[in-house]
């Protein structure tokens, strides 16, 4: 399987206070306990964020390329066009959970060749940020940035996509906040 993954790092953390990609759930960051889970799954693990993180090749890392920054879709486009591998695997910096086998399994359960968006479904809920996507969803994402419309889920149903279920809603814990952080430290 060609699929690299990009952990999206590029938020404002604004409801954290402060860089979620350096805070530590049990004295490790949260993007390392991201990157820790999905390098096994991938030929390569690229970071789009918009300041250098010291702790990992800057030759992995790459900044939006639509500015002022337009949230998540802003960042899978900037992946899109830099990246060259026939899928690329998001997830967010900010879930420390995520599936072992969530590549895998995404890929995998592809019910045909014209699927080219598959996203986790965890209670009836999908989780665009975590999108398993092939590289030729460029073209309706470029349409979608042109006409300002920035909502990763109106992205997602205009496309020919597939929903896979996952049972572990855990998996998918975004850590977005200091009370979230405090739930789950030494857990």
């Amino acid at each position: 399987m060609d699929i690299d993954a990009v952990i999206l790092a590029g938020g404002l953390s604004s409801r954290m206070g402060e860089d979620k990609s350096l805070i530590k759930l049990n004295k490790k960051k949260l993007i390392s306990h991201v990157m820790a889970t999905i390098k096994p799954q991938v030929n390569k693990v690229w970071i789009n964020t918009n300041k250098v993180l010291d702790e990992f090749p800057k030759d992995i890392q790459f900044a939006d390329s639509v500015q002022p920054s337009i949230g998540p879709l802003g960042g899978m486009f900037s992946a899109l066009k830099k990246i060259e591998s026939e899928w690329i695997q998001f997830c967010p910096n900010d879930c420390p959970f995520l599936p072992s086998d969530l590549v895998k399994k995404l890929y995998v359960k592809k019910n045909n060749e014209h699927i080219k968006a598959l996203l986790p479904l965890v209670n009836n809920k999908y989780e665009p940020t975590f999108l398993l996507c092939h590289r030729s969803v460029i073209s309706t994402m470029t349409s979608f940035i042109e006409a300002k419309n920035y909502k990763l889920m109106d992205w997602v149903n205009a496309n020919n996509f597939q929903g896979i279920e996952f049972l572990d809603d855990k998996a998918f814990v975004n850590i977005n906040d200091p009370s979230t952080l405090k739930k789950y430290q030494d857990e």
